[in-house]
């Protein structure tokens, strides 16, 4: 990987003995990786707020195509809105709520940024369990509290937030792609039935509209 940034502008080289296009997703994290690790110091020595995006590929026939980063799997469990029902609605709820914003801004990191998903994840999941019962001091009553709400049961909370322990305290630790996808697809779930709640007047969801999410 040879890197050459030019005023702002980011080209990374790929020199590899094959390429296919399922490896495609593991070259653009190695690439974004050391680009960041540049930019990052750069960021460091001058206190500079500086974001990293590599935006276009050009495969090894030279055709250029967006990177679009995304997953196939999310959108249909995305049931509180379409892009043109509810869709006010559920904007003017995250509007007026900064920590619903915070939340639902962790949940998107998950699939734009390399490495942060199943922090993220957890991150976004607990800023929900705050956001539903803020007025308890304890912990495991809160984290009840919210699984009655959204009707979860614990097995399926835990597999996010036992995958997260290590990495949320610096510890470095690999996760299959397998696990990571899981934890995001169970994060996008628990945001999808807090916004359906949120858009019946808080009040917990029902069991023939939403049965238990057991993990």
């Amino acid at each position: 990987f040879a890197n050459h940034i030019i005023d702002s502008q980011i080209d990374v080289e790929c020199s590899l003995n094959r390429y296919d296009t399922d490896d495609l997703a593991h070259i653009y994290m190695r690439a974004l990786d050391l680009c960041r690790a540049t930019i990052n110091l750069v960021a460091f020595k001058m206190g500079w707020g500086l974001t990293t995006y590599l935006d276009i590929f050009v495969d090894p026939n030279g055709i250029r195509s967006p990177i679009h980063l995304g997953d196939d799997r999310l959108p249909p469990l995305c049931t509180a809105l379409t892009l043109t029902d509810r869709f006010d609605d559920v904007r003017r709820i995250v509007f007026q709520d900064p920590a619903l914003l915070l939340a639902l801004n962790d949940l998107i990191g998950a699939i734009t940024l390399p490495h942060v998903s199943v922090i993220n994840c957890a991150r976004a999941i607990e800023g929900i369990r705050h956001l539903i019962a803020s007025h308890r001091s304890d912990r495991g009553r809160a984290w009840k509290e919210m699984r009655q709400l959204l009707r979860i049961d614990e097995a399926y909370l835990k597999f996010i937030t036992d995958a997260s322990a290590q990495p949320r305290h610096g510890q470095s630790v690999h996760t299959s792609g397998t696990v990571t996808s899981e934890i995001t697809r169970r994060a996008w779930t628990i945001m999808n039935r807090y916004l359906e709640y949120r858009m019946r007047g808080n009040q917990p969801l029902l069991a023939i509209d939403f049965p238990m999410l057991r993990g």
